[in-house]
């Protein structure tokens, strides 16, 4: 029997998981030069966290979810990061101090859907959370904090589109012009913008299709809906990006998938990924909280798809063409030369030199070499026993094909010389 992994759900290794870690050590030194800490969830989550948060009618709880349902509770796997990280803030009253608190995350996430490009079942994700601040200039923080990531890999092809999704008080009277704007046209909307008009017709804005898109180009604009507060707290958002020096245009389509957004929403997107175009986004979702019977406090956050952002690095180029490699290939000739290179091995990967040894004790030396070459070594170290006797050891440089000879009692030492890759 063939056994394969799920499909949607990938394995990493090699050179590809080497690029991962390059990407995701960058991503992170940018995280914690904006003063943000990490905060982990689990993968499994109890179904309300997300079912009563994140929005009933969304495709994340209406299809994508993937339950595990026991004789007393529903659990699922977790299918966004938001509403675990607004869970684990309130069971922990992270949010208790008043003062504003920076978190960010990088997790699996699982959404049983149709795999395509750039939306896999199992994707990973970084996400930035903002707490306890209201302000427009935390707005502007968050997107600053996703912009500087890109340009951290010199990425450049990406749009950033921001818009105001209203609050409590102003978007209820938009989503009634919505609905009146929509009921005639409503027979020519797709099947899945038709279940989103009573409760959600803001969605119907976000729809990919063509036929529906079309539709929504001459729908009121939620722009001229939005209160005075909100007017003001988008145009100051924009102020302080300009200040920021972070390019941006207003898209009044910007609506996001869930529920729970108030005012700011913004995406990155990028023609680079194709049909699936958003490198990342979020916006405000000040009333979480409060969907969880908690008392509402303002937060800010975005998410971040990995996989989604090295399709875009590897369309441009724009990772390592190299990858760490050993520095030496120890080649022992000889049981005697084994216990005098072994232990030394150990000294230097102790020292934090990456050191490879071969256990093949009685193979020959042009045998050693191939497999000093394999691994891409810098320098393979060669002792049999003419060189025990005379008590010395050859290093040849595998790059260049010189080849030097070291004494036997100074080895450590000049091979941590040598070491490229020393700390």
């Amino acid at each position: 029997m063939e056994i394969k992994s799920v499909r949607g759900m990938n394995d990493l290794f090699g050179v590809e998981l080497e690029h991962w870690h390059y990407v995701e050590s960058k991503i992170k030194k940018v995280f914690h030069s904006f003063g943000y800490s990490e905060i982990r969830t689990p993968a499994l989550e109890k179904i309300e966290v997300f079912s009563g948060t994140v929005g009933d009618e969304t495709d994340i709880v209406e299809k994508q979810m993937y339950q595990i349902i026991t004789d007393s509770e529903t659990y699922v796997l977790r299918p966004e990061g938001t509403a675990s990280f607004m869970r684990a803030v309130l069971e922990h009253n992270l949010h208790s101090t008043g003062q504003p608190g920076r978190y960010y995350y990088y997790l699996p996430m699982f959404r049983h859907e149709r795999p395509q490009k750039g939306r896999l079942r199992q994707f990973h994700q970084f996400g930035a959370e903002l707490i306890n601040d209201a302000s427009p200039e935390a707005d502007a923080e968050l997107i600053t904090v996703l912009d500087q990531i890109y340009k951290s890999f010199e990425v450049t092809e990406y749009r950033v589109r921001i818009n105001s999704v209203g609050c409590i008080e102003c978007r209820p009277p938009y989503k009634d012009k919505l609905k009146d704007f929509f009921q005639p046209k409503l027979n020519e909307l797709c099947e899945q913008c038709q279940k989103r008009f009573e409760r959600s017709p803001m969605r119907i804005l976000d729809c990919k299709r063509e036929s529906c898109r079309a539709i929504a180009k001459t729908a009121p604009l939620i722009l001229s809906c939005i209160c005075s507060s909100c007017k003001t707290h988008h145009e100051r958002v924009k102020t302080c990006l300009t200040m920021a020096q972070v390019k941006f245009e207003e898209d009044p389509y910007i609506v996001r998938g869930l529920d729970y957004y108030t005012r700011t929403a913004f995406e990155f997107t990028s023609e680079l990924l194709g049909a699936q175009d958003a490198l990342g986004g979020g916006g405000r979702y000040d009333g979480l909280s409060s969907r969880f019977g908690k008392a509402p406090f303002p937060a800010v956050g975005f998410g971040l798809g990995m996989e989604r952002l090295m399709i875009a690095l590897q369309e441009t180029k724009r990772l390592p063409q190299t990858i760490q490699t050993p520095s030496f290939f120890f080649s022992p000739l000889g049981d005697k030369a084994f216990e005098l290179l072994f232990p030394l091995s150990l000294k230097l990967k102790r020292q934090g030199v990456w050191c490879e040894i071969s256990y093949e004790k009685t193979k020959g030396l042009k045998w050693l070499l191939k497999q000093a070459n394999r691994l891409n070594a810098d320098f393979s170290l060669m002792i049999g026993d003419e060189e025990l006797k005379s008590g010395s050891a050859l290093l040849k440089n595998m790059k260049s094909g010189t080849q030097e000879t070291l004494s036997i009692t100074s080895l450590e030492s000049e091979l941590l010389r040598r070491a490229t890759h020393a700390p």
